[in-house]
């Protein structure tokens, strides 16, 4: 009986000898294939890493590359108008031309800041009467309107809230806001206008807008200024155009 006792307990520990020896067979194996797996993955990363050193290398040559070339250009540039200008009289006041048209161009198209005489005209929702009666807001209709209605009365140039108005332009209610070359304008607005004073103003105090804005109790103060600076059209006009395709006259 106490053979067999001591038997048993013999093979208990054999068991759990394996056991304990298979367990850390296994761990080894795993931590050998975590180690492989970490390995692999640092090389990898090393070898990205390299990768993009020789990329940012190249692209700095390229760069230096181009700046050298551009450099030489400009020289080369400014080196033969300056013999045009000095030997080709015909060349010089041709080029001066295309400069000053160009610069015309671009004042008439509103792509320089401007100065002048005219008025501002503040605009604003009507205040809250009651809780829950909210008072009326300014529409992109009331802001067309009295776009057109200053440009009828002359004015040779136009902003809203520092947007400068021109051919392009666009207004529209977005929710509680007004978009204005693509740009989100909220209330009080001001809409400025160089031009005559006195006929702008005149020609908005007797226009219907103004009447019906007041008659909704909106904020309407119109002021006359000597002195207006609008900056210029700063978006471009190439993504409002990029659908025409000229056919000539």
């Amino acid at each position: 009986m106490e053979a067999n006792k001591k038997n048993t307990n013999k093979k208990s520990m054999l068991i759990v000898m394996l056991v304990f020896t298979l367990l850390g067979i296994v761990f080894a194996l795993q931590f050998r294939s975590v180690a492989h797996t970490q390995k692999t993955q640092n090389e990898k990363t090393s070898a990205e890493i390299l990768q993009y050193q020789k990329t940012i290398e190249e692209l700095e040559k390229k760069i230096n590359d181009n700046k050298e070339t551009k450099e030489a250009l400009e020289t080369r540039y400014d080196s033969e108008m300056d013999y045009l200008y000095n030997n080709e009289k015909q060349f010089y006041e041709l080029y001066k031309k295309y400069e000053t048209d160009i610069a015309q161009y671009r004042f008439n198209a509103g792509l320089t800041t401007v100065s002048g005489s005219g008025i501002d005209i503040g605009l604003d929702d009507a205040p809250t009467r009651y809780e829950l009666t909210p008072g009326l807001l300014v529409h992109d209709i009331y802001l067309n309107e009295i776009i057109n209605t200053l440009r009828l009365a002359g004015a040779q140039a136009i902003s809203v809230n520092g947007e400068r108005i021109v051919s392009m332009s666009e207004t529209l209610c977005v929710g509680p806001s007004i978009r204005i070359n693509n740009t989100k304008l909220f209330a009080p607005y001001h809409i400025q206008a160089i031009g005559d004073p006195q006929e702008l103003m005149a020609a908005f105090k007797t226009s219907s807008i103004y009447s019906i804005m007041i008659k909704e109790n909106l904020i309407v103060d119109p002021v006359i200024k000597d002195n207006i600076t609008i900056k210029k059209y700063s978006k471009s006009y190439l993504s409002s155009i990029d659908k025409l395709s000229d056919i000539g006259e």
